[in-house]
């Protein structure tokens, strides 16, 4: 305890300093919900960070802070985990997957939160058998008038509900167990496809879906009955809305979404969307008027599983597009059931950006290998781009350039969380090579020639 308060003693002071890291700590805290019948056998981390918690931005946008456990994520939380339960003799061996914890802030209205995110996976120990019970998608917020002081209080509280969420569906019998290999252990459920039932190409049953968790493990409630109108849109079919009617008194409360036959329809307050299977994903189609007033108010703060999470925590975004007219395509977030813009970024991704631009002045014979520390990334062309994203284990980048006619040039970069560094790249006729960080105009005039096409490879290091 006297290590938590001197954590916390310590956020007053970078605070006052206009600190560059806030540092937390779980040592001495306990879980107050523990998974009834087990113990802590092992903590696996499966999302790429192991070093950044998040981030927070109190003095403002564009004054973003860093967020970080005194020890690695993993070692902080297999600790706090197996230090709350005492093991007993009659207890099973469980495992616990962190597949995502993410602390952040964002704004509705006048008034900002401090919101934390954990997707955690209970895997039981059989012989040598691994079966993987149940992943939990927790979502919680406290408003940032009680910053600093219940950091640390959030987090216990995201594991307690994880704790919650599977103890409940065990006992209401929803737990659907899948026996994983050892490799499959490692992997994360919130971005490898088809590690959940509604992605295993499995035909879904007729019934509702009361939440998220139901449908991800295609186990609809096919007790209630109920009736379904279609308003089809001859111009746009994707953009065809069903309405649910109950027999008196049978109208069950809030609920995720309904499937009869192949469709699946997901909740959008007024109505009911459909839910396109696309390779491995579910893609929604609507317009961002309808978008913007259907689905924004239940966004976050809302009992509703459904919205623009990630655009959120980027200023407000309310919409794919500010054309009311376009259709605007969406894909679902295996985290907790929402739908994100198709093409948005992980907006748990804590990084620092590179964008490098080879010139199209440059030498038209020349082509330029990418190494990024002693890694190879790419071969540029002129007019290629090249993205590279470097968690915040990288304070500063070396970059090497080999061209093909002969010249070499090696740079160390140095590298500032969540901003964007664009660098022209140029291989001179004498076959030297120059790189320099662009500003104001020609910045913005780089940044918005990327186009999907000219952008030669995306790189995460």
């Amino acid at each position: 305890m006297r290590k938590s308060l001197l954590s916390i003693i310590l956020i007053f002071f970078f605070f006052s300093c206009q600190a560059k890291d806030i540092i937390l700590t779980l040592e001495g805290q306990k879980l107050s919900i523990i998974p009834m019948g087990y113990y802590i056998k092992d903590v696996i981390l499966s999302q790429r960070e192991d070093s950044c918690l998040g981030f927070l931005h109190p003095h403002g946008p564009n004054n973003c802070i860093p967020i970080f456990f005194e020890k690695s994520i993993k070692a902080e939380v297999k600790e706090f985990l197996m230090h709350s339960i005492n093991r007993q003799s009659d207890q099973q061996p469980l495992i616990i997957r962190v597949n995502r914890i993410f602390m952040y802030q964002t704004s509705e209205g006048v008034r900002d939160y401090t919101c934390f995110d954990l997707s955690l996976s209970f895997i039981r120990q059989v012989d040598q058998t691994l079966i993987e019970d149940f992943t939990s998608a927790i979502s919680t917020s406290v408003p940032q008038d009680f910053f600093p002081k219940y950091l640390d209080k959030i987090l216990i509280n995201g594991f307690d509900s994880s704790m919650n969420q599977y103890n409940k569906r065990k006992s209401m019998g929803l737990i659907v167990p899948e026996t994983i290999t050892s490799d499959q252990l490692k992997k994360n459920p919130l971005t490898e496809p088809g590690t959940f039932k509604h992605l295993t190409g499995k035909r879904p049953r007729k019934g509702l879906y009361r939440n998220y968790f139901d449908f991800r493990d295609n186990i609809p409630d096919t007790t209630l009955d109920f009736k379904i109108s279609y308003d089809y849109n001859k111009n746009s079919p994707l953009l065809s809305k069903a309405y649910l009617k109950f027999p008196d008194g049978s109208k069950p409360g809030k609920f995720w979404g309904f499937c009869v036959g192949d469709s699946i329809f997901i909740n959008g307050g007024r109505s009911f969307s459909l839910l396109s299977k696309e390779g491995d994903f579910f893609v929604n189609y609507g317009r961002s008027l309808e978008y913007e007033r259907e689905i924004i108010s239940a966004a976050i703060f809302g009992g509703v599983l459904f919205g623009i999470v990630g655009a959120s925590v980027f200023g407000g975004l309310t919409a794919a597009t500010s054309d009311p007219a376009m259709i605007d395509k969406f894909r679902l977030d295996l985290f907790n059931g929402k739908l994100l813009p198709y093409n948005a970024q992980d907006y748990t991704c804590i990084s620092s950006n590179l964008i490098i631009f080879l010139s199209k002045v440059s030498d038209p014979n020349a082509s330029v290998n990418v190494f990024i520390n002693g890694q190879f990334v790419c071969d540029m062309k002129p007019g290629n781009y090249c993205s590279i994203d470097l968690s915040c284990h990288y304070i500063n980048a070396m970059i090497k350039f080999v061209s093909s006619s002969g010249g070499e040039l090696s740079k160390e970069v140095p590298l500032k969380l969540f901003k964007t560094y664009p660098y022209l790249l140029k291989v001179k006729k004498n076959h030297s090579i120059t790189f320099s960080l662009l500003f104001d105009q020609m910045k913005t005039d780089i940044l918005k020639g990327r186009t999907n096409e000219n952008t030669i490879c995306r790189v995460e290091l």
